[in-house]
């Protein structure tokens, strides 16, 4: 059994990301791990007309919503019979990606890049390029 991570944001680059994996990777052998992972909870988020609103109800509703954005990828990749886990994290998104392959023992990450061109992605820098550098595991990139 390959067990594969699969950070997903809700793009069409992640989507296409999916679609590849289902494409190479034989789906008998596979388990897939789908993680959407959010930067932490800024201060502006958790103070309204200076009054400090309820931290744990924000980062349930935005844990939700991470997990409903996993929907539609882990719909496809159940569908084609492939066991699939659905996972929110917090913090920077390469280190996370990269600390969540390591703790699942994920053998291999699967992720979609946006495409910016390498000035653009030089200056700007990007998760998938930051993820490259960090992860202790293969990391397969779909454009």
């Amino acid at each position: 059994m390959t067990t594969v991570l699969l950070p997903f944001d809700g793009s069409e680059c992640a989507m296409r990301a999916v679609d590849e994996l289902l494409r190479v990777l034989d789906k008998k052998q596979l388990r897939v791990h789908l993680l959407n992972v959010r930067e932490q909870i800024l201060m502006r988020e958790v103070v309204f007309n200076d009054r400090l609103s309820d931290l744990k109800a924000i980062e349930k509703a935005r844990e939700e919503a991470a997990l409903k954005m996993l929907a539609d990828a882990k719909a496809k990749l159940e569908a084609a019979g492939i066991p699939v886990d659905a996972h929110a994290g917090i913090g920077d998104p390469a280190h996370a990606i990269a600390e969540f392959a390591k703790k699942y023992h994920c053998e291999l990450i699967v992720m979609g890049t946006r495409g910016l061109g390498s000035i653009r992605s030089l200056v700007l820098g990007s998760v998938a390029t930051k993820t490259l550098h960090v992860s202790e595991v293969p990391v397969l990139l779909v454009k």
